[in-house]
């Protein structure tokens, strides 16, 4: 029992010791972590992304210590945190902070008639190679074998702006562009209606196509609407994307 009792004695002793050295070790370590790497503010300013989305972007780099305020009227994030988290907050809003792209959009709407009435009625002179290559393999895709171009139009956007296209026949078509990369743009919302004037000199809206989409750069986006399962005519407005 006596060596029993020494013996733990002596573990004890020795766990303590250990103890004591970890200790003399990690807070000298610590602290010259801390010293290192100090905490530290610094005032970013924000010139062409939202605050709230640099506000999220930045939140998510910060470490535990960290800590980011707004300040709307000079557009401006300060955050204070460790010098390297600092550091790597300014790449991320270097990268992040970009003036907006723009992309250029060719629309064209085409009306989708009867499928038992033969040929295309698309007046090929009248259209660009390009559009009349859609019209022609819009059957494709479609029950639909005849078509009629009611509009095009080429026109260019920002990401984040909403851009407004009148095409023939009172149509017009209402677009949110979300984002703009090489390879795609996202659209928030894509809407094709029909103003038609009223006596009183207002306008009588009807929503043909209202959705969110992605077009891939360089290819072409089909979008159609019919009034109902048994409608002899539909309408088809196409997006051809090309980001600059």
């Amino acid at each position: 029992m006596e060596t029993l009792r020494r013996t733990r004695t002596r573990r004890r002793a020795r766990a303590g010791a250990v103890g004591l050295l970890l200790s003399a070790v990690l807070i000298p370590s610590a602290l010259a972590s801390a010293e290192d790497d100090p905490l530290r503010a610094r005032t970013f300013e924000v010139r062409h992304k939202s605050l709230p989305e640099a506000y999220e972007v930045v939140g998510a780099v910060l470490s535990e210590q960290g800590q980011v305020t707004v300040q709307p009227s000079s557009r401006t994030l300060v955050v204070v945190d460790r010098e390297s988290v600092l550091e790597r907050v300014a790449q991320v809003l270097e990268s992040f902070d970009v003036p907006p792209r723009d992309v250029e959009i060719t629309l064209s709407l085409f009306l989708g008639t009867d499928p038992r009435e033969a040929g295309q009625h698309v007046p090929r002179k009248s259209l660009s190679e390009e559009i009349r290559g859609v019209a022609e393999t819009l059957p494709n895709f479609t029950k639909w074998t005849a078509y009629e171009s009611l509009g095009s139009r080429v026109l260019v956007g920002a990401e984040g702006s909403r851009v407004v296209a009148n095409l023939a026949d009172h149509y017009r078509v209402i677009l949110e562009i979300e984002s703009v990369t090489d390879r795609v743009v996202r659209f928030r919302s894509i809407t094709l209606h029909r103003a038609v004037p009223r006596e009183d000199g207002g306008e009588q809206v009807e929503d043909e196509v209202r959705l969110a989409a992605t077009v891939e750069a360089g290819k072409t986006r089909m979008v159609g609407a019919a009034k109902g399962p048994y409608a002899d005519r539909a309408l088809f407005l196409t997006l051809r994307v090309a980001p600059r």
